[in-house]
């Protein structure tokens, strides 16, 4: 690679399609089919569905209309993002070998072919993770969650709400209930290194599980409240009712006031997941896309309950799609730790102009610009994502 050389500078058409495709539709939940997708959007779009309500009327000779068909609509606001990295000669050389052999590829591995597409394949990944968390969990949590392990970062402020924020907002969304310990309220909240927090009890908790927190309330400032929807791994347990996780919160302002804490793990994730089929709408039970979404801690803990309970031959030598009373769960790992999501993927919705000018590709080779030896690459793309038919979906968050 001692000479430099661009084959393609400008993706459009068939060729951005699928660089944007990969960026934004590799996301494991658009990928494997568990959103209902729609790409001839625009820049404010909405979806529109047929609904009606329908009078059965005793036959007569007259026309007396007493049935109604209404518009359903889903509106898009698409977040518009962009990707511009500066990369220097001297480092192509380095990037180039990275790309085609990366660590823990498989032996199926294709490497790229030329250097357009290793600069494509490089950042397509890291745009697409950021699309998946941001689908459930909103930009703002998408970059909390891979900014340090996968050098994320947002420079600018546009956002998109995730789909648990959507629920949460909609009030139709039937709120599931587990009983037992699986939440608990907080009676104190020490500021601490590892801050110390006590409950009820930890009869339940083990080192390692992940608790999540539900509206902390705080004396002054925003460091306490700011925890809300947070969550933390349980560091030790301490005595019968306390434990410590891995949070800082000795430079915190204020008081700690109230709150409650919530963890799913292998002693009461069939419980929670029962709740779930309990709550689940009379409407979606025999529709054959309804499925249980949940984050990849309730799936690993489902599969640890299951083994120690025996309940199939097949737990401890076969890999098996998850399921729970003939619905299909899908593991999301980009999902908050202890939500559970039940709906019809039809009413689910991801929103992307594929073909607009709103995604696109450019590669430039400076040296034939301003004389520098730098290469410039720019990703743009868009998108958002939002739910239909709330009293169909049933939320455990």
């Amino acid at each position: 690679m001692a000479n430099i050389s661009l084959t393609t500078d400008t993706y459009a058409g068939y060729f951005s399609d699928v660089i944007i495709a990969s960026s934004v539709l590799g996301a494991r939940t658009i990928e494997n089919g568990y959103i209902t997708l729609h790409t001839n959007v625009d820049d404010k779009a909405t979806a529109v569905f047929v609904d009606s309500s329908v009078s059965i009327d005793d036959a007569n000779g007259t026309f007396s209309s007493s049935s109604t068909a209404s518009l359903d609509e889903i509106k898009f606001t698409l977040g518009k993002y962009m990707i511009n990295a500066e990369i220097d000669y001297k480092n192509l050389d380095s990037f180039w070998l990275a790309s085609q052999q990366p660590r823990g590829a498989a032996g199926d591995y294709v490497a790229p072919a030329t250097l357009e597409e290793s600069l494509n394949l490089h950042f397509s990944q890291k745009a697409s993770l950021f699309v998946g968390a941001a689908i459930w969990g909103g930009s703002a949590a998408a970059i909390t969650q891979f900014g340090a392990s996968q050098g994320l970062a947002q420079g600018g402020t546009n956002a998109v709400t995730g789909l648990i924020d959507k629920m949460l907002a909609d009030s139709s969304v039937n709120d599931v209930a587990v009983g037992g310990t699986y939440k608990q309220t907080i009676s104190a909240f020490s500021k601490a290194a590892d801050a110390e927090i006590t409950v009820t009890s930890n009869a339940d908790f083990a080192v390692g599980d992940t608790v999540t927190f539900e509206s902390v309330v705080g004396s002054s400032g925003t460091d306490w409240s700011g925890l809300s929807g947070k969550s933390h791994a349980i560091k030790s347990l301490v005595s019968t009712n306390k434990f410590t996780i891995e949070l800082d919160t000795s430079g915190f302002t204020g008081t700690w006031s109230s709150g409650t804490v919530t963890c799913i793990n292998k002693t009461n994730v069939v419980k929670a997941l029962e709740a779930c089929y309990s709550a689940m709408a009379d409407s979606i039970r025999l529709a054959p896309d309804t499925a249980i979404y949940v984050p990849s801690r309730i799936a690993a803990a489902y599969k640890i309950a299951q083994a120690e309970a025996a309940f199939s031959p097949s737990v401890y030598s076969d890999t098996y799609k998850l399921s729970y009373l003939g619905y299909p769960l899908y593991e999301i790992p980009e999902m908050r730790p202890n939500a559970v999501v039940v709906s019809r993927v039809a009413n689910l919705h991801f929103a992307t102009p594929l073909l607009s000018d709103l995604n696109s590709v450019l590669i430039a080779d400076q040296a034939s610009v301003n004389a520098s030896r730098t290469i410039r690459y720019r990703l743009d793309f868009c998108f958002d994502v939002n739910i239909s038919d709330g009293k169909s979906i049933s939320l455990l968050s």
